[in-house]
């Protein structure tokens, strides 16, 4: 299947109007209207004819009135049930990410914001609470208590080692023994 570019191919408004068909359909239109106006205008002056032609337009434009009054609530809904259509359709065929990325200064409104108010909206004690339930407090503590008991342990052994040595030494000492007899 061959694309081609719309616009090359139709031209624009502007072009169709300036068309030479389109203009004597125009100028046609224009010459039977203005026929219309001067046969109405001179029937209007008729004796017998003219108060019955007035009569029957004025009927007619009262039944107009009506017409427009009595359906225009319809033709509103009408209309906008199809504009709704309308753009549905066209915002289906749009990819609106590509065109939001496309056409607006995210920073721009990011620069509008007023950050004081999105915090202000913020419910912290919520927020809080939830990173609460994501950290496993008992975990940590455990782990900061075993590795702190540990290290506790360790330095009790070795104080006691040395201890042990001192009052051994203290008990060599008073009984008269060397280190080499140990």
């Amino acid at each position: 299947m061959h694309h081609e570019n719309y616009d090359a191919v139709m031209g624009t408004d502007v072009d169709l109007l300036k068309h030479p068909v389109v203009s004597a359909a125009v100028g046609t239109a224009a010459m039977a209207v203005g026929a219309a106006e001067a046969a109405y205008r001179v029937a209007e002056k008729l004796p017998v004819f003219g108060p019955l032609m007035r009569r029957g337009v004025a009927g007619l434009s009262e039944q107009g009135d009506r017409w427009v009054t009595q359906s225009a609530d319809q033709f509103k809904a009408l209309v906008a049930a199809v504009a709704a259509d309308l753009v549905d359709l066209v915002l289906d065929e749009m990819d609106l990410n590509a065109l939001v990325r496309e056409r607006l200064d995210i920073d721009a409104i990011a620069a509008d914001l007023d950050i004081e108010a999105v915090i202000n909206r913020v419910d912290l004690i919520a927020l809080a609470d939830r990173v609460i339930e994501g950290v496993d407090l008992p975990a940590i503590i455990r782990e900061s208590t075993n590795s702190m008991t540990a290290e506790v342990m360790t330095d009790v052994r070795t104080q006691g080692e040395r201890a042990d040595d001192v009052v051994a030494g203290i008990v060599d000492r008073m009984l008269g023994r060397g280190r080499e007899n140990r």
